[in-house]
């Protein structure tokens, strides 16, 4: 059966998401009271959706079904369709395809036209996960731009490296060259870097709440993570990026607010999160300060730059905060896509 959604899309216009795993309704819930919408991945997340629906809930959902990622199950382009429209996704997206940029890869545009007609034939978002060199090397950039502008229709980015894929030279810039000509584009699966793209005119942006709803691990490669550090991790607004408890703990700094004032924490400091028992807690000052930060950045208004140059002003304020954290082997220094962002103060 084919099926398409009639309607203009409540996440097609501006928005922000929380990305979430499939398997745990609860979490589902919960990730989508503090953000316009949730996006749900796996091939699991429209029953686990329906299952909540039959009880009464009405978020706004967005579904992932991964299928650029070849460690993921397969997923049949009709049945996949079907099943978010019976889950009442707010707009249907196309499986996924991964876009390679190894040696002897195909044209970007050869590379999604099977994705591109999928589609179009639903009336669908276009669903792509780029290899970070699309953003980092200028001819394939270009590519993938031309291309991008030329679909005429809703595309959702992932973006794809082994590590930050905004961490290089020039990804940034990239971004918002994106953000800023494309229309009707959503940034998925990402960090903070979301909220950058909507100061810059991406439609939607889903943030992940983990590390490796993040980014994505190119399929070809290996993907793996040290585990020396087992502590929460936490986002600190002051510094705009994730920190594990214990490095937090470490800290005697009069550059960093100690406590969190937000609803969640209560003024409370944020370094009791490096007690096991507040690991909950932590996950949900997480959602509760990223979605302050996006809704701060929603709220500037679009005209004349101002919600571009506030992003880049907060920026500049967190990049200020960086250095010895109260003893000399506790200097951190900011990563190179805050450092990019704050550029554009």
């Amino acid at each position: 059966m084919t099926v398409t959604l009639g309607v203009r899309s409540q996440t097609l216009r501006e928005s922000f998401s929380f990305y979430v795993g499939g398997r745990d309704p609860e979490r589902i819930r919960a990730c989508a009271e503090l953000a316009d919408a949730v996006v749900v991945s796996g091939v699991s997340g429209p029953s686990t959706v329906r299952r909540l629906r039959d009880s009464g809930w009405d978020g706004l959902v967005l579904f992932d079904g991964v299928a650029y990622d070849k460690r993921e199950s397969k997923l049949d382009p009709s049945k996949w369709f079907d099943d978010q429209f019976d889950a009442r996704a707010d707009r249907l997206l196309t499986p996924g395809q991964w876009v390679s940029s190894e040696l002897g890869h195909l044209p970007f545009a050869a590379q999604i036209e099977n994705e591109v007609k999928l589609a179009t034939s639903h009336d669908a978002t276009c669903l792509l996960a780029v290899d970070r060199r699309w953003f980092t090397q200028s001819t394939l950039m270009d590519d993938m731009l031309l291309n991008l502008r030329e679909l005429r229709l809703p595309i959702a980015l992932v973006l794809g490296d082994t590590s930050d894929p905004m961490g290089y030279s020039g990804a940034v810039d990239s971004l918002v060259s994106v953000s800023t000509r494309v229309d009707d584009l959503t940034i998925l699966r990402c960090d903070q870097a979301g909220i950058g793209a909507l100061a810059f005119g991406a439609t939607h942006a889903s943030l992940g709440l983990i590390t490796r709803h993040r980014h994505v691990v190119p399929p070809d490669v290996r993907s793996f993570a040290r585990q020396n550090d087992r502590s929460a991790r936490v986002f600190v607004r002051d510094l705009l990026d994730w920190f594990t408890a214990s490095r937090i703990g470490e800290w005697s700094t009069a550059s960093v607010t100690p406590n969190c004032n937000a609803s969640c924490c209560e003024g409370q400091p944020i370094r009791r999160f490096l007690d096991d028992r507040f690991k909950t807690a932590a996950d949900l000052h997480n959602r509760t300060v990223l979605a302050a930060l996006a809704e701060e950045v929603l709220t500037a208004p679009a005209e004349d730059g101002v919600r571009r140059r506030e992003f880049g002003r907060i920026c500049q304020e967190a990049v200020d905060r960086y250095g010895t954290m109260g003893s000399w082997w506790t200097e951190i220094k900011p990563k190179r896509q805050l450092t990019q962002w704050a550029l554009f103060c």
